[in-house]
């Protein structure tokens, strides 16, 4: 008789329609206003978009930690580059590695584009200081900043 408990083991996969209700509890977290209609809105139009990607982190079938990606080429990046437009992992999650183990898929995903960088701006929401520090003991360089105005 073995008294071995297995460890949960940690799934990153694309996010799917049913994932909705728990990205958006991710996504309230950080408060980011969204709904669960409309987080189903933004996963469909996934499926159709091959420049968009959006991945979950998934233990015990619970979803704990997202990331959203995006390809970008433009006049400041003239070399493909992933953007990423959030991450997040649930709070109760946080410090355990699951943010670094998104990251890993996100560079994977990167590359697979054509991607010869993997960046984040400072105005999305979920970069706090402690995000900073995070993206700069994984290796980020902090480089600038954005301006924007809102366009009426």
């Amino acid at each position: 008789m073995s008294n071995n408990v297995e460890a949960p083991v940690l799934m990153i996969r694309e996010c799917e329609l049913r994932d909705a209700e728990a990205v958006t509890g991710l996504m309230r977290e950080v408060s980011y206003p969204t709904t669960t209609n409309v987080m189903k809105e933004r996963i469909e139009d996934l499926e159709s978009n091959p420049n968009a990607c959006m991945l979950v982190a998934e233990v015990d079938e619970q979803i704990i930690g997202v990331i959203g990606l995006q390809c970008v080429q433009s006049h400041a990046y003239p070399e493909p580059a992933a953007q990423i437009t959030s991450l997040i992992v649930g709070q109760e999650h946080r410090g355990s590695g699951i943010a670094r183990r998104l990251m890993a898929r996100a560079e994977d995903w990167g590359k697979q584009q054509g991607g010869k960088q993997l960046f984040v701006t400072g105005a999305n929401r979920e970069v706090t200081s402690t995000a900073y520090s995070f993206y700069e003991h994984i290796g980020f360089q902090k480089k600038g900043y954005r301006f924007s105005k809102v366009l009426l």
